[in-house]
C-alpha cells in the first residue's frame, strides 16, 4: 500500500493539473494566464493523459506503488479533460458534403494582411452567401470590393463595412446579392464595431427574415482581460434573439471557456454540432491539431448547422471557417 506521502503527492499534483485544465472550478478562468491556457485545453489534457499513462505503466512494471498512485490521479483528471472535448470531434459533416441552406464564411484577416487574391479565390470557389471578415479594411477591402461588390465592379455580392478611429480592426461583410437588399446597422457597444445584417422577408428559404451578425470580441490581454470578459459576455444578446440569427467571426474564445459557453448557451456552434469543434483556426502557422478554435459560426432561433469546414488563407494568422446552415 502506498504511504501517506505518496497519497499527498498524488492529490497535490492532480490538483495542480486540475487547476490548469479546469480553472473555472476556482473562478480563475477569466484571469491571465488561465484564459490563454484554457484555449489549448484539448491539447494539454491529451498530453497530460498520455504522460500519466506512460508513468503508470512504468510504475506498474517497477512495482512502484507511490508513483502509480500519482500517475493514476493525474490520469483521472486528464481523462476528464479529454472526455470533455471528445464529443466535439465525433464525425465530421463538411460543407461540400451537404447541400441546401446557406453557406457562411468567417475569417480574421489580421489587420488586413490576408492575401486578397487568395481570399477572393476562396469566396468565388465556395460561393458563401454571408461573409464576416474581422480586421478587413484598407487595401484588402478595396481589392475585395473590386472583385466581389456589384456596386464597385465586382460580381455576386453587396459589401458593408465599419471602422473605428482608434481601432485597427474594422469589419467587412459581404452579402450575396440574390438574398435581396438587407437592412444593415452597426453595433458599437463592444470594443470593435459589429455589423448587423437583417435580411428581407422576401429572401429565399432559410434566409427569409434572418439576422446575420458579424462580431469580433476583444482578445484577452495578459494582465488585462476586462475587455475580453465584457465583449464575449455580450454574445448572449445575439444568442437570446427571438428570431433566426447567425453570428460569425473571430470570437477570441473556444468552447472550453466557461464564459463563452455561458454567453452562447442559447446558440448552437456549427463546429461542435457537426463533429469538428476542436480543429484549430489560430494560429495558422502551427498544425491545425495544435491550434485553438476561436473562430465560430453560431446559430439560434431555428436554423441548424449541416456542415463545417476550415480552410487556409495566405497572409493571416487565422484559418477561415465555413458552415452550411439549414432550416430547423
Amino acid at each position: 500500500m502506498p504511504g501517506a506521502p505518496s497519497i499527498v503527492g498524488a492529490v497535490v499534483l492532480a490538483g495542480i493539473v486540475g487547476v490548469v485544465l479546469f480553472p473555472e472550478a476556482l473562478g480563475l478562468d477569466e484571469r491571465s494566464p488561465f484564459v490563454q491556457v484554457v484555449a489549448f485545453r484539448p491539447q494539454l489534457a491529451t498530453v497530460a493523459l498520455v504522460l500519466a499513462a506512460l508513468a503508470a505503466f512504468g510504475a506498474w512494471r517497477r512495482a512502484a506503488a507511490g508513483t502509480l498512485v500519482v500517475a493514476l490521479a493525474v490520469g483521472l483528471v486528464s481523462g476528464i479533460g479529454v472526455a470533455d472535448v471528445a464529443g466535439r470531434t465525433v464525425g465530421s459533416a463538411t460543407v461540400t458534403g451537404t447541400s441546401g441552406g446557406l453557406v457562411v464564411l468567417a475569417l480574421n484577416t489580421y489587420t488586413g494582411d490576408a492575401d486578397a487574391d487568395d481570399l477572393a479565390a476562396l469566396i468565388q470557389a465556395r460561393n458563401p452567401d454571408l461573409v464576416s471578415l474581422p480586421e478587413a479594411r484598407g487595401d484588402l477591402r478595396r481589392r475585395l470590393d473590386s472583385r466581389l461588390d456589384e456596386g464597385q465592379g465586382g460580381t455576386g455580392y453587396r459589401s458593408y463595412s465599419a471602422d473605428d478611429a482608434d481601432d485597427a480592426s474594422g469589419m467587412t461583410v459581404f452579402v450575396r446579392s440574390s438574398l435581396g437588399r438587407p437592412t444593415v446597422t452597426q453595433d458599437r457597444d463592444g470594443t470593435y464595431p459589429a455589423i448587423v445584417v437583417d435580411l428581407p422577408r422576401s429572401a429565399p428559404g432559410v434566409a427569409s427574415g434572418l439576422r446575420f451578425v458579424a462580431d469580433h470580441p476583444r482578445s484577452p490581454k495578459p494582465g488585462d482581460t476586462f475587455g475580453w470578459v465584457r465583449d464575449v459576455g455580450r454574445l448572449a444578446r445575439w444568442c437570446d434573439a427571438d428570431r433566426p440569427t447567425i453570428i460569425a467571426g473571430d470570437m477570441n474564445a473556444t468552447a472550453d471557456h466557461a464564459l463563452f459557453r455561458s454567453a452562447t448557451a442559447d446558440c448552437t456552434d456549427a463546429g461542435s454540432a457537426t463533429g469538428d469543434g476542436v480543429t484549430g483556426t489560430w494560429p495558422s502557422w502551427v498544425p491545425a491539431f495544435l491550434g485553438a478554435q476561436i473562430d465560430h459560426v453560431l446559430v439560434t432561433g431555428g436554423p441548424r448547422p449541416l456542415g463545417f469546414e476550415i480552410a487556409p488563407v495566405g497572409g493571416t494568422d487565422h484559418r477561415a471557417v465555413l458552415a452550411r446552415i439549414g432550416p430547423g
